[in-house]
């Protein structure tokens, strides 16, 4: 009997490739192993629709009764925690194998960390739909949100904030937001923009502290002013989620490296 194909991350990437190869006429059998307990969905709309939407909502790229039909098994909740290469076997975190005959990494990228002691329950980060759940419920006119980042997740969530009527700061160490995304002229089109909404842009700032005492965070800045906040969104970029790929001996280099 043939393991078929093995996807590891059920976020949208491997969800779709699922979905795909059974357009193009695979037979095998299909797995998708993901460590969320939802099925596949678009992340894009975490840091827009599902916060400002009347009901939280995921945006599915598929079901269960298509993946049923399209005989796709997917396993949520557990983790890849190894690749045993020699026996093509995927090791799960509940401490079940999974045979493979060929496996597709589709691991994506977490949020960046900030490198700083001081970091609480109230400085937290953006990657998935609890994520958005937790951030929405401080999002209303009582509470102030500091958004440190000024890129296009930080600056997302500083308009989904300030829709819900929250006071928001955002907290950005390059010259000017969204650096590496956008020229100069765009960006303050955007900077405006936001200003105009009434969030507060703070560009070529740096963070020398932070205090989180689990009842409101205070970040302090290089040039001595204090921002005070109920809770902090961190927004610095992502990192690829090597790890697996490393640990398996495959080539890493800012991500799995892959040939032409």
């Amino acid at each position: 009997m043939h393991a078929g194909m093995v996807i590891i991350g059920a976020g949208e990437c491997g969800g779709r490739a699922a979905l795909t190869l059974r357009d193009l006429g695979y037979e095998g059998p299909v797995t998708l192993i993901g460590d969320e307990p939802h099925l596949p969905y678009e992340r894009p709309p975490l840091s827009k629709e599902a916060m400002t939407g009347a009901a939280p909502a995921i945006k599915s790229i598929t079901s269960d009764a298509v993946l049923a039909e399209r005989s796709i098994r997917h396993i949520h909740s557990v983790r890849a925690v190894a690749i045993d290469r020699a026996e093509r076997l995927v090791r799960l975190s509940d401490g079940s194998s999974l045979p493979y005959d060929k496996l597709l990494l589709a691991t994506g990228s977490l949020p960046g960390k900030l490198p700083m002691p001081g970091l609480g329950e109230r400085c937290v980060y953006l990657r998935t739909f609890n994520d958005a759940l937790a951030i929405r419920a401080h999002l209303n006119p009582k509470n102030r949100v500091a958004i440190i980042g000024g890129g296009f997740i930080g600056l997302e969530l500083a308009a989904s904030s300030r829709k819900l009527g929250a006071t928001v700061t955002v907290i950005e160490a390059q010259p000017r937001i969204l650096m590496r995304g956008v020229p100069a002229e765009i960006a303050a089109v955007i900077h405006k923009a936001h200003e105009a909404e009434g969030v507060t842009i703070l560009a070529g700032q740096s963070i020398e502290a932070i205090a989180d005492d689990g009842k409101e965070v205070r970040i302090s800045l290089t040039g001595g002013q204090q921002i005070v906040a109920d809770l902090a969104v961190i927004g610095i970029g992502a990192v690829p989620v090597t790890g697996l790929a490393a640990e398996a001996g495959l080539a890493v280099d800012n991500g799995i490296a892959v040939d032409a």
